[in-house]
């Protein structure tokens, strides 16, 4: 058992969101908590990593309580989930030792540029119509220098509302108390970690199956980038049947996702416009299927489309999981987001260059996204924790509302963001001192060798263990538009 004295900071963190997810805190020792070794950070990083391993298989052990009275062991490595935190996305290792860098021509998109103020702004414009919006609004061409000389005569506040306002993916770096100053920053503080509504109750007979606790389940996902894909291809691990949809030409089906990509592991994934008529009217015919929706829309998006009152009417009985970047309330709920951008609008990166200057000798160079960078600049954790936090606590809140629709057919809307996982982590405080792990993690593997379009892999063992409910993958990885948007099980 983890008791209070063995990994006290993966316990509180454990506790906290396990409560938030409407769990019971005295769950949190039966979980078993192994490896010693840390990421080296001002935060938490892999404490967080392991607590949200570990709520997931409480999760899990919670809906199998429903047919099976006795409660399955679980266990989580330390180790191995931060490694499974760890950029790119694996758990997939070539078996030559080669790793996938970053898609090319990305890293010029994903910096940080000094302001007139001596403010830095983050900019995300990985994707062409995100770059398209920054160089448009600032007036110049598509080219890193010219981008950074131009934020370089403005000041950072002024900018960055312009910027956002016109579509742009950027967020200023502010400091940790300069955030929970914002009225944004109260607004999230405010908000639980999970909030759940129950909506339409339906005549559901499915049953959790001890040994694949979601084999029957039907998750359709219309989600991007990392924390929405990490919570599907969680429950696909679990035995569901995942459908990934994206719009034709959308940039992250063109250049980021592409087949052999980790992401997409134990999913099907199909092309569907659901702006149009036609694609709308097969969403609906998709959604009348489904047992989970999980999406990660701004508030209000999905809802010019699909209103909720209609989401329900079509699946009584639904689970609906949605998260955002900056939280449900505020001035800043509509604003887009990544983990890079929290990271900075949250204080999370100032506090880690603070940290790593307080004893540079020791903390520099940061290990930051798995590199080690100089303390020049805000800088990122070691790992998108937030994003990947944030992923594994929307399939918990998945699986929990799955639980309480065994036991009452009822369906509910479950909404987290990654600000909300942003401020778990810093009202932590720092990180407790423990032997520095460093990345990439490379083992233990599996004992399987797997194939994939780019030669064969061996994979990390998952992090997480529950008691005879292997965690793995039916199906191999899939290029988008490979599937046609219908369930497989129709």
């Amino acid at each position: 058992m983890m008791k209070s004295s063995n990994f006290p900071m993966s316990r509180r963190l454990l506790a906290e969101i396990w409560t938030g997810l409407g769990g019971d805190a005295r769950d949190v020792d039966s979980v078993s908590v192994t490896g010693n070794p840390a990421l080296p950070s001002a935060f938490a990083v892999t404490d967080l990593a392991t607590a949200s391993f570990g709520a997931a298989g409480l999760a899990l052990r919670r809906l199998l309580a429903t047919v099976a009275p006795e409660a399955a062991a679980i266990s989580v490595d330390r180790v191995l989930a931060s490694g499974w935190f760890h950029l790119p996305i694996g758990p997939s290792i070539p078996i030559d030792g080669a790793r996938p860098g970053p898609v090319p021509g990305a890293m010029p998109w994903m910096t940080e540029f000094q302001t007139s103020d001596d403010r830095w702004l983050r900019v995300q414009a990985v994707f062409p119509r995100l770059r398209r919006k920054l160089v448009e609004t600032l007036g110049v061409a598509e080219d890193p220098a010219a981008v950074g000389a131009a934020i370089r005569r403005r000041p950072g506040e002024e900018l960055e509302r312009e910027l956002v306002e016109a579509g742009a993916a950027v967020a200023l770096s502010r400091s940790l108390p300069d955030w929970r100053a914002h009225p944004q920053g109260a607004a999230v503080a405010a908000e639980p970690l999970v909030d759940v509504q129950p909506t339409v109750s339906g005549a559901d007979t499915w049953r959790p199956t001890p040994g694949r606790p979601l084999a029957g389940i039907r998750v359709l996902d219309l989600t991007r980038v990392i924390a929405g894909p990490m919570a599907t291809r969680f429950l696909a691990a679990c035995g569901a049947e995942v459908l990934r949809l994206d719009a034709p030409g959308s940039d992250e089906s063109g250049i980021a996702m592409g087949a052999g990509s980790d992401i997409v592991l134990g999913k099907r994934w199909a092309y569907l416009d659901i702006r149009t008529p036609e694609g709308r009217t097969r969403l609906l015919e998709l959604l009348a299927g489904t047992d989970v929706l999980v999406h990660g829309y701004r508030p209000g998006a999905i809802d010019a489309l699909v209103a909720p009152e209609l989401r329900a009417a079509t699946r009584p009985g639904l689970v609906e999981v949605a998260f955002n970047a900056y939280g449900w309330t505020g001035p800043w709920r509509d604003r887009r987001g990544f983990d890079s951008l929290v990271q900075y609008s949250t204080g999370l990166a100032d506090e880690t260059t603070r940290w790593a200057l307080e004893d540079p000798d020791r903390r520099v160079p940061i290990v930051a996204l798995g590199r080690e960078v100089p303390a020049d600049r805000p800088r990122h954790l070691p790992v998108e924790a937030v994003d990947f936090s944030t992923g594994y606590q929307v399939a918990a809140a998945a699986i929990m509302a799955l639980a309480r629709r065994v036991e009452t057919g009822a369906g509910s809307v479950s909404r987290l963001s990654l600000a909300r996982t942003a401020r778990l982590l810093s009202d932590a405080g720092r990180a407790p001192e423990s032997p520095v792990l460093r990345l990439p993690v490379t083992g233990p593997l599996e004992q399987r060798t797997y194939a994939a379009p780019h030669g064969p892999v061996r994979r990390l063992s998952f992090p997480l263990t529950v008691a005879g409910n292997d965690l793995f993958w039916e199906r191999p990885y899939e290029a988008v538009g490979s599937s046609n948007p219908v369930w497989s099980s129709a």
